[in-house]
This record gives C-alpha cells, structure tokens and sequence, in this order.
C-alpha cells in the first residue's frame, strides 16, 4: 500500500460468486470497449461520460505494468488477462496502477523490479509496452485507469530515488521494511516467507525517510528529471493500439504521486493524532501547485488528482485540492496502519472501533469536498484477514484465514461512501487495496527479478491486504456496483 507502515503482521482472503464474463457493471459505465474519445469530465460533485454519471468502481492494481511486460522482464500475460477478466466480472470499471518506477546502479531492498526508469531518461522499453498492454486490456473491459506517475515510499523508488539520483546516488535512509530473505524461511528455495527486518540495511525513523524523499519540492535537479517522466509518458503512443496516451479516454486521471507528505509539519492533533497543524509555508503546496499545471499544459482533456489521504485533516485537505487544477480530491482509509485496528484482536469491539472510525473519516471528508466542491473518491483502504487465527502458525498472513472482519469492515467503509453518493455528498466511489487475483502466500514463488506480484508491494508482508479472486469482499465490491446502478437507474428521471 502507499501509506508508511507499521511493523505488524496481517493477511489475504477468501471469496465468492462470479458474473458472467465482464458482465455486473451499470449501463454507462458497462463492459463494452472504452470509446477514446469518451473522457470523464467534473460536473459539480459529479464524475460524469457520454452517457451520463459514472461512478467509479475501482480496485488497486498497482503491479499492472509488470505483470503485463514479457516474459524475459517477469511478466506473466495469462495472469493478467485472467485477473482483469475478473475483475470485469465483479463490475470494476476503475483501476489505480502505477505509471512509474526507479531503479539504481545498485540493487536496491523493497522495489518493484525491473523498474520502468532505469536512470534519468533511460526507460526498459520492454517494461514500457507492458503499460501499454495494460491499458489497452483494460479499455477492451471497461476499465479506465488512474496513472500514479511517482511516489513518496520506497516500493517503487519514488521521490527518493530522484533525490538520491541527483546528489550521486546518495544512499537512501530506508525505514525498516519486509525482507523476502530473512526467516522464517521455507525449504524450497524461493517459497520463503520473509518478515520484516532491519537486515541488509541501515534502518532510519520513517520522518528521516521522508524528510529526503520531499527533497524533491525544492531541488531543482530530481524535480526536472520527475517532470522529464511525467512528459515521456503522456507523450507515449500506445504499442498495442497506436493511441496516444493523453488522446486515450481509458486513461481517466493523471496522479502526481502516492501519498505525497507534507515537507514541513509543524505537529499532529485531531483523531488518533493524524491531523497536522497548519502550516501555511509548507512547500508541499506550491509543489502541487506546480505540478498539476505541468500536467494540465499537456492532458488538458484528462483529469488530475494528487494522491493524497487526508489523514493530515481539514486544512491541508483544502489547500491541496482546492486548486483549479485539481479536478477531485482523494482519501485513503488505514485502520490499521494509523493505529486503530489491531489484527489479532478477534473483539468486536476492535472491529466497532474501526468501523467508527471509518464512518466519521467519510461523514468528514465528505463535507471538506462539499465546502471545495470537488468530487471525492476513495482509492485506498484495506484490512487484513483474522489473523489471530494465524498467531501460532508458521506465516502470520496465510490465505486460509477467515475474512469476518474484513467483510464488515468493507461493508461499512463502502456503504459510507455510498450512501454519501446518494445523498448528494461528495464521494463518486471507492477503490480497495488490492488486488492479488489468484495469488497466494502458499504457493508464491519469487522469480528472478526478487518479485512475487502480491497485492502487497515489495516492502510489505505478501498477503496482508491482498484481495483474492476468491475473496467474499469482491462480491461486496461487485453489489456496490449493481446497488450505485439501481439508483441511477432509478433516479436518472431527475436529470443526473
């Protein structure tokens, strides 16, 4: 996931029923081919295409471009079309995947590999038209996409590597994060468990990682080589289908990164001491501000989004999203990871808590787009499985845990922002952390990249948020979209 987290342990999931093939989605936002030239526009509160309101059925899938590259690169192509075809079963029109990745000179702990950039404006073209395929297997279903083009942690390079970059690859202050090779380990050789570890590395406080990785706000060089990115990209012409990516309405938003932070915090209060007091001069906003229009000048038929969670409470959220350039604002929900939740607390009351906390984390949110008018969508939550019933077993994440509270949880988080969608608030959707399709802890293999393509990025446990194929949380995503599709359906006399 993007948020920085904690030291725990946590799992994947169980599901069920299936739709017929890319079938479950509502009229307008249906399975048929994405027209290119159908861009999603803003009206009010509202995300609307050809054919009316479009309300964004998402998953993260942020491993899209690897998993799409050939097969010398990792790439797994049968995989990828099974997934997405999955996916399409269940109704998901949207997909948040990652349009960026870092290498180094050296081998680096915890990235996605290989990367798409290599060095500065050297790219793995092989990589490349795997985000090609992607994308053009994704319009073939329905499903547009948000392209995240960099990124505050470590798992894909991000922010870092462009500092580290600039300043003769300066090391990294990595935090403590998930080793594939430390114990516990399995017989067979690249079937390990791993665990997280300060192993290998020189592990700092994640506010020392951050502190270099926002470097980039104000340096001058790793900005520029971020900006040569961001244009190589939207000036790619589609391998797979001679489109050019910012002539391609299957490309819904440009995202400027996962989860940027604030560069100069001057504390935290508010709930669970997530929110930051103001701090006017924080160069997070004249980056942001920067950036977007970057983007503008050069999709001005796409939309923009920051990527930003919300956790830093009211303030920061307007100021980081009420910007002309800014077509919508965005949450992340992380029960656990902000210290909510705990997942070997089986109680009904941790549950409750999380709930709770979800609820009004909505409610809120909901009412910062409402006073900005912007549109809001939730493009990352997560919760593990019930681990406690993994506590004494080898690996503390194996799928054969039950899902009891990661299928209330996901009810309650998405009916929140439906029910805000229905009542004129300001969310259009939801996208759940993430994806793992038919992969399981149980029967990972790491191929010769380091990699395994678990929902969960490379820095974290495989397994602990993962969405299976088989999970019941797709069937709650997928009566998300038939429920959103009824009401429209039901209401659209009055002029939605």
């Amino acid at each position: 996931m993007f948020t920085p987290l904690l030291p725990l342990f946590a799992a994947s999931l169980a599901l069920g029923t299936a739709v017929p093939k890319w079938k479950g989605s509502h009229d307008h936002n249906s399975s048929h081919a994405i027209d290119p030239n159908d861009f999603i526009y803003v009206n009010g509160l509202r995300l609307k295409d050809s054919r009316g309101l479009h309300y964004l059925t998402g998953l993260n899938y942020w491993s899209c471009m690897n998993i799409a590259a050939d097969a010398s690169q990792g790439g797994n192509y049968s995989r990828l079309i099974t997934e997405l075809d999955q996916m399409a079963a269940k109704g998901v029109n949207h997909l948040r995947i990652m349009s960026s990745s870092e290498g180094a000179p050296t081998p680096q702990p915890f990235r996605m590999n290989p990367p798409l950039l290599e060095a500065p404006g050297k790219y793995n073209e092989k990589v490349f038209e795997g985000l090609d395929i992607c994308l053009d297997e994704m319009s073939k279903r329905g499903m547009r996409a948000t392209m995240t083009l960099s990124n505050e942690w470590q798992w894909s390079g991000g922010f870092a590597q462009f500092v580290s970059w600039a300043n003769n690859n300066e090391p990294i202050p990595y935090p403590s994060s998930w080793n594939m090779s430390a114990p516990p380990q399995r017989e067979v050789p690249r079937t390990g468990w791993g665990n997280y570890t300060t192993e290998g590395i020189d592990a700092r406080p994640y506010n020392e990682f951050t502190e270099f990785a926002n470097l980039i706000y104000n340096n001058t060089q790793p900005e520029q080589w971020y900006k040569d990115h961001i244009k190589t990209v939207m000036s790619r012409k589609n391998t797979a289908n001679g489109r050019l990516y910012t002539e391609d309405a299957t490309i819904m938003t440009w995202q400027l990164a996962n989860e940027p932070q604030a560069q100069a915090a001057l504390g935290y209060e508010g709930p669970y001491g997530l929110y930051l007091t103001p701090n006017p001069d924080d160069l997070l906003f004249p980056w942001v501000e920067c950036i977007s229009a970057y983007i503008r000048s050069l999709a001005p038929k796409q939309l923009i989004s920051v990527g930003l969670e919300s956790k830093q409470g009211e303030w920061y959220f307007k100021r980081v999203h009420n910007l002309s350039t800014v077509d919508y604002a965005t949450t992340h929900c992380w029960v656990q990871n902000w210290g909510i939740y705990d997942m070997y607390n089986s109680s009904e009351a941790g549950l409750h808590e999380a709930q709770e906390f979800a609820k009004a984390f909505v409610r809120n949110s909901s009412q910062w787009a409402v006073d900005i008018g912007k549109p809001l969508f939730l493009e990352e939550f997560g919760m593990a499985r019930d681990n406690w019933e993994n506590r004494d077993k080898e690996y503390p994440y194996l799928s054969s845990a039950g899902t009891t509270h990661k299928d209330a949880y996901f009810e309650t988080i998405i009916g929140a922002a439906m029910d805000s969608f229905k009542r004129g608030g300001a969310y259009v959707g939801t996208c759940p952390w993430a994806y793992g399709g038919i992969w399981r802890p149980e029967t990972q293999y790491v191929n010769d990249f380091g990699m395994v393509w678990a929902g969960d990025p490379p820095h974290e446990s495989p397994g602990w948020y993962d969405l299976y194929d088989t999970d019941e949380a797709m069937n709650i995503v997928a009566r998300q979209q038939r429920d959103i599709a009824a009401w429209i359906g039901k209401h659209r006399h009055r002029g939605m």
